[in-house]
């Protein structure tokens, strides 16, 4: 009976509302929580930083939808802005406008420069942080990944899941981040109660999962798929997996895995 309540309560949003929803909710008990001083952070900084993403944004995909004569969703427009603003760091706006300013404009670029009849390739919040991170130097710290915001994360995050059916894509990651995790801690000699609970609590790793890696035009359409895209995602996602030198961070592993779901998608067709 409850979950026949919550399905027909889904059922009256689409997928980009309820997901504007359970971001700005977020960024609510963020402020909510900073204020209070339950977070370490400036709620002043946090208001400013957002305010700016969702400005800037609206004002760049305009430009772009114009210039490729595309149609734009606000609403997705405003669910990067707010990604973005859950996992940039709320520092100084004043100080990283350069910062702030890169990552809202390769966001809203790269859905149309990296688009294929008329879908982007890849994640673009994910697909910001990584150029900044290679250009200036400056990336996301997924500071939404921490234990206060935990319950807000986990129960939105659910209801977000329920409404687009992609629980399969969710076991997939989660089962191989735990899978993974635990064979790299049982190698390093490494406390697996620490490790578990540091994975868990403080990294962003169910926020990724609910709102990152479920992004319906970046993931595969089929269940199979689903599953073997979480299951890449997710080993690529954890934080010993390097090649030589290079370690993989959350927002690679995501472009890697839209990577697959592309060649994917080309295969089916």
């Amino acid at each position: 009976m409850m979950m026949n309540l919550v399905d027909k309560l889904l059922s009256k949003t689409t997928m980009y509302r309820l997901t504007l929803y359970y971001l700005a909710s977020l960024l609510a008990v963020a402020i909510l929580f900073s204020l209070f001083g339950i977070l370490p952070f400036s709620p002043l900084y946090i208001i400013l930083i957002t305010f700016f993403l969702l400005i800037s944004s609206w004002i760049v995909n305009n430009v772009f939808a114009k210039v490729f004569e595309a149609h734009s969703n606000v609403e997705s427009v405003f669910i990067t802005a707010l990604i973005l603003a859950l996992i940039i760091t709320p520092a100084n706006p004043f100080k990283n406008i350069a910062f702030l300013a890169w990552v809202a404009i390769w966001a809203s670029a790269s859905k149309y420069i990296f688009a294929i009849n008329k879908k982007h390739l890849f994640n673009p919040a994910a697909f910001a942080v990584v150029l900044t991170s290679l250009t200036i130097g400056q990336s996301a710290s997924w500071w939404v990944g921490n234990l206060p915001m935990l319950p807000f994360v986990l129960i939105g995050g659910l209801l977000l899941v329920r409404k687009i059916r992609r629980f399969n894509l969710i076991w997939g990651f989660l089962i191989t981040v735990a899978v993974t995790t635990l064979g790299f801690s049982i190698m390093e000699g490494l406390n697996l109660v620490t490790q578990g609970q540091r994975l868990l609590f403080y990294s962003p790793l169910l926020f990724f999962a609910f709102v990152m890696l479920t992004e319906p035009l970046t993931a595969p359409s089929t269940k199979k798929l689903q599953i073997i895209y979480g299951m890449l995602v997710g080993f690529l996602f954890v934080p010993q997996i390097h090649l030589g030198s290079f370690y993989f961070t959350p927002e690679i592993a995501l472009l890697l895995g839209n990577v697959f779901s592309y060649l994917s998608k080309i295969r089916e067709t």
